[in-house]
C-alpha cells in the first residue's frame, strides 16, 4: 500500500511531534518516511503579488499525468518477468555507475557518520527515493518523447541532486528540535536511574555539572521539554524572605509503576 499525501504544517506544530520522535518516547518511525519535506525560508520583504497561473504549464503537466496513467510501459522498453504482470525499468549502464557511487556515499559516509541517530534513520530512507525519484523523472522523459530505453543518468544525477537537496531541507528541519534534545535526553536518563530525588530544584541539577546540563538555560529547558512530555510537575514554593523557587515533582509512570 502506497499513501501519498501533500500539505502544509507549522514549525510549532511539528516541533511538538519531532521533540517525542528524538527523545524516543514515540519514534514509530512516522516522520522519516515524509522524505520529501521541505522548510522554506521566510519571506523577509514581502510584496503583494497577483499573477495568473501559466495555463499551458498546467495543461501540460495534467496530460502528462493521463498518459502515464493509460500509458502501456512495454512499448517504450519496459521489461516483464515471466511471474509477474508488473513492467519494470533499470539504470542504463552509465546511470548505474552514478546510483553505485551514491550509494556507496551513502552506506560508508553520511549513515555510518556521527550522526544523530534520528537523522541516520530518515537518510536510511534514501535508499529507495533515490532510485523512485529517478524512474519518475525518466517516466516523465519517456512520455514526453526526450528519450527512449532504460533510466537515463540524467534522471539519475537529478535524483542524486534532489536528494542531497531534501537532505539539507531535513538537517534543516530536525535542528529545530536536536539543539534542546541533548540536554533533556541527558535530564531524562538521569531521571530514570533515580540520580534526582522527587521535588529537585533546577539549580540542583545544573550544580551537579553533568553533560549537557552544564548552563542554567539546558537545565530550565530540559525541565521545560520534561513538563511537556508529562515526566515532571512543576510547583512554586514562595519565600517569607522574597523569592521562592520551583520544584519539580517525577511523574512515577516512568519508572512503570507507581510509587
Amino acid at each position: 500500500m502506497c499513501i501519498s499525501i501533500l500539505g502544509s504544517t507549522q514549525p510549532s506544530k511539528l516541533l511538538g511531534y519531532l521533540h517525542k520522535t528524538i527523545r524516543g518516547f514515540e519514534n514509530d518511525g512516522l516522520m522519516q518516511r515524509f522524505q520529501l519535506l521541505i522548510y522554506p525560508d521566510e519571506i523577509k520583504n514581502w510584496q503583494h503579488i497577483d499573477v495568473i497561473p501559466n495555463k499551458l504549464e498546467k495543461v501540460k503537466v495534467f496530460s502528462l499525468v493521463e498518459r502515464i496513467t493509460d500509458l502501456d510501459f512495454s512499448v517504450l522498453g519496459a521489461f516483464f518477468e515471466e511471474d509477474s504482470t508488473i513492467p519494470y525499468f533499470h539504470f542504463s549502464e552509465e546511470a548505474q555507475i552514478v546510483f553505485d557511487a551514491w550509494l556507496t556515499d551513502l552506506e560508508l559516509i553520511k549513515l555510518r557518520g556521527d550522526e544523530e541517530d534520528i537523522i541516520v534513520e530518515h537518510l536510511a530512507k534514501y535508499r529507495k527515493l533515490m532510485p523512485a525519484l529517478a524512474l519518475i523523472f525518466h517516466i516523465i522523459d519517456l512520455v514526453d518523447g526526450k528519450v527512449t530505453g532504460q533510466v537515463t543518468v540524467q534522471s539519475a544525477e537529478r535524483a542524486a541532486a534532489w536528494c542531497d537537496y531534501l537532505e539539507s531541507h531535513a538537517r534543516r528541519i530536525y535542528g529545530m528540535a536536536l539543539d534542546k534534545t541533548h540536554a533533556t535526553s541527558a535530564l531524562s536518563k538521569k531521571i530514570k536511574k533515580r540520580s534526582l530525588n522527587d521535588g529537585f530544584t533546577a539549580r540542583e541539577v545544573y550544580r551537579k555539572k553533568w553533560s549537557m546540563l552544564t548552563t542554567t538555560e539546558d537545565v530550565q529547558d530540559a525541565c521545560d521539554e520534561l513538563m511537556d512530555a508529562g515526566w515532571l510537575r512543576e510547583q512554586y514554593i514562595p519565600s517569607p524572605q522574597g523569592k521562592g523557587k520551583t520544584i519539580y515533582f517525577i511523574n512515577p509512570k516512568i519508572w512503570g509503576h507507581h510509587e
